[in-house]
């Protein structure tokens, strides 16, 4: 069973350095490849990020597995071309050489965060993706996937810190609409961690940042709540 796991990255801070992290596990079995963008990226603040957690994770289910971290910072779910603040290769730039070179057989989808960006920061601005495009996006990926006979769970990304204006995250809920929209029609796995978070942020002595490190990317406790949840899923989507 192979996994490729496409996570959403942070919209205006970028990841230390775009690169491929391959985790390897014994007898391999279940191949899993994060692709996205910061949010799934290792990073030298985070002891471990959510795909770094799966394989031990995983074997506690008697799932053996490598994970191959293909996150890149900045991206969205588009091409360059669409926006070209980040000039790096991004979702469909790159979507044939990081995950369905790789065959998956379950892949996770979970961009978002940098397509709703208002860079402007004015409350009626552009995000940099317009969110119909954000919506054609992915369907096309999973369209391809699906094509391939590839199991898809989609992941919403998180909402931001109390830094960040209302109308920001107001804009990414309509993206976090559309991964939830999109999971109902294509009949796939999805990971709500829009919902898992803000409903963290609602408990008593607790609040949303304290899942985050920046107002933008997790933190280890918010990477073991994603991690925990993908298991969840996964394991489901193993056993049916």
């Amino acid at each position: 069973l192979n996994v490729s796991v496409c996570a959403a990255m942070d919209n205006h801070y970028k990841l230390d350095t775009p690169f491929y992290f391959e985790q390897a596990a014994e007898n391999d079995t279940l191949v899993i490849v994060a692709f996205g963008n910061s949010i799934t990226a290792t990073r030298k603040t985070i002891d471990q990020v959510f795909a770094q957690r799966l394989p031990s994770l995983l074997k506690n289910d008697g799932i053996i597995c490598r994970v191959i971290n293909a996150g890149i910072g900045g991206s969205h779910t588009g091409h360059r071309v669409d926006n070209q603040l980040f000039r790096i290769p991004h979702a469909l730039d790159r979507l044939d050489t990081a995950v369905l070179a790789k065959n998956p057989q379950l892949t996770i989808i979970g961009f978002g965060t940098n397509d709703a960006y208002i860079d402007s920061k004015v409350k009626n601005g552009p995000s940099r993706i317009p969110l119909q495009d954000y919506q054609n996006n992915l369907e096309y990926i999973i369209n391809q996937l699906q094509h391939i006979d590839s199991r898809i769970i989609l992941i919403a990304p998180n909402p931001l810190g109390e830094k960040f204006p209302d109308f920001q995250n107001k804009r990414l809920t309509k993206y976090v609409k559309v991964v939830r929209k999109l999971a109902r029609k294509y009949h796939t796995g999805l990971v709500d961690n829009f919902k898992a978070f803000k409903k963290f942020d609602k408990k008593k002595n607790q609040k949303l940042d304290d899942l985050l490190l920046d107002g933008i990317h997790p933190n280890d406790q918010g990477h073991i709540m994603i991690a925990e949840a993908l298991r969840q899923v996964i394991v489901n989507q193993h056993n049916n």
